[in-house]
């Protein structure tokens, strides 16, 4: 009883070991299915292309050389040059068919081998011929110009788009639209082509490379034009959509549609480097106010302090600018951490004449600038370069006279006082903010640089001076402050 069970343990335990063997085999063989390999090497200077695939249990390989025209049904070569050459070889399990065609004086010589042994090409080579070359044509550039030729004559530009979509590799499907376009064809259909091919294809650097080859042709209309840029919004990498725009850009004027394109582009990016690039190539167009003040709003996108201040600064660069572009730059600048480049761009800004609503808006923005080396800096520039009316003024003193350091502080209120021409008001508002300073030291000599001006001014003046001078602790510095002045 024991050695029956014992048997029978035995006859169980090899039917569960061929089990695993026959799991273990499909999954060994399923996964060098799934592990396909291809390479592809072409060399157009030469005329030559090499092409070859491997899953591991079949293989395909092709060697073509010269120029070489296809009959009209694809299944038989009808010519090649002297030099041509096509070679053929197929392996599925182990078994190996090899097609050569090659010229033979006014005709061509067709060899067909099964294994190694040479096999007569009339029967069984011509009908492997006609079974491997429609799946070769599909899936490399053999016979490429005159298969475009043939469905251009047939069927116009439309039936060469539609065998493009029955083509494999974006590599192939782009050499027939290359083909393509070097035809005759009407600058009408540039528009179609580009959209067509746009679409079926998903490599971005074959894309762009069929792009910008040609953009000589796609640019000579406003339609085919707005299809280039339409073409990069598919587009996933920023490099190759970045190079596309900078090219058409160069090349011509953008219009209202391929502006609103372009800025969706970039908008979609993640490089502030490539979103920069766009932004200013399209900034050094002739554009309108409206698109700057476009471009400047999409710079709140810009993470980077560096990459957006270059947009800003090219945007205020831009002649006759109205008060919403100035507004849009200062809400972007808003958005710039670095005191350094919010400084430098709102620099940039001061070299226009602004209104006081913006001038009140950049001395409040002003205020998020952190360093007072900076501010200092940013306020002189204000006095130096915008014509201030009273309000602005005070606005501005006030500002000076807050600075947590007041040296930077004295030497922004100094700075004001050098202007001899001061108005008595606008004197009596440095006084009266000189009175936020916390040092005795500052204070005074902001008064003493006052004190030629006080003397020789009304008593209104005086008495904010000494208003001013009561705020000294330092009975020392009061009365040189106090001296000053008699």
């Amino acid at each position: 009883m024991a050695l029956k069970r014992k048997i029978e343990n035995t006859i169980a335990m090899k039917h569960l070991l061929i089990q695993t063997l026959i799991i273990f085999a499909f999954q060994f063989f399923a996964s060098r299915l799934n592990a396909q390999t291809e390479i592809f090497s072409s060399s157009t200077k030469n005329r030559h292309i090499s092409f070859s695939t491997s899953n591991g249990l079949t293989s395909f390989s092709v060697e073509i050389r010269g120029k070489i025209e296809l009959t009209d049904d694809d299944k038989d070569i009808k010519s090649m040059t002297p030099d041509g050459y096509l070679e053929i070889k197929k392996t599925v399990f182990g078994s190996k068919r090899t097609l050569i065609v090659k010229p033979n004086g006014n005709s061509l010589k067709r060899e067909y081998y099964e294994g190694r042994t040479p096999i007569p090409f009339e029967p069984e080579g011509r009908q492997w011929m006609k079974e491997v070359l429609p799946e070769l044509v599909h899936s490399t550039t053999i016979g490429a110009e005159s298969r475009v030729n043939r469905f251009y004559k047939s069927g116009g530009v439309n039936a060469v788009l539609s065998e493009i979509g029955n083509l494999e590799s974006d590599h192939v499907k782009i050499h027939y639209a290359k083909v393509l376009v070097s035809l005759n064809l009407a600058a009408k259909e540039y528009s179609n082509v580009i959209t067509k091919i746009t679409a079926s294809i998903d490599s971005d650097h074959y894309l762009s490379e069929f792009l910008r080859s040609n953009l000589s042709k796609f640019l000579s209309t406003r339609e085919s034009s707005d299809a280039v840029f339409a073409a990069t919004n598919k587009m996933e990498s920023d490099h190759y959509k970045t190079e596309v725009i900078k090219e058409a850009l160069r090349s011509q004027a953008a219009s209202i549609e391929s502006i609103r394109i372009i800025l969706q582009a970039s908008g979609k990016m993640e490089s502030d480097h490539y979103k920069t690039e766009v932004l200013t190539s399209l900034l050094k167009q002739s554009v309108n106010d409206a698109t700057v003040s476009e471009v400047l709003a999409a710079t709140n996108s810009i993470e980077s302090d560096h990459y957006r201040t270059q947009v800003i600064k090219a945007a205020l660069s831009k002649p006759g600018l109205s008060a919403i572009s100035y507004q849009k730059a200062l809400e972007s600048i808003n958005g710039i951490d670095s005191d350094h480049y919010k400084t430098e761009v709102l620099n940039e800004l001061l070299k226009n004449k602004l209104s006081t609503a913006e001038l009140q808006n950049l001395l409040t923005l002003s205020s998020s600038i952190d360093s007072d080396h900076y501010a200092s800096e940013l306020l002189d520039n204000v006095l130096e370069k915008q014509d201030l009316k009273e309000a602005d003024f005070k606005l501005l003193i006030d500002r000076a006279s807050k600075l947590d350091s007041d040296h930077y502080a004295a030497m922004v209120l100094k700075s004001v006082l050098e202007n001899r021409t001061l108005s008595s008001a606008k004197v009596v508002s440095v006084l009266q903010a000189s009175g936020n300073l916390n040092s005795d030291h500052y204070l005074t000599e902001v008064l003493i640089a006052a004190s030629q001006q006080v003397k020789a001014g009304d008593p209104m003046l005086k008495d904010a001076y000494r208003a001013a001078a009561k705020k000294l602790d330092s009975e020392t510095y009061y009365g040189r402050a106090m001296r000053a002045i008699e």
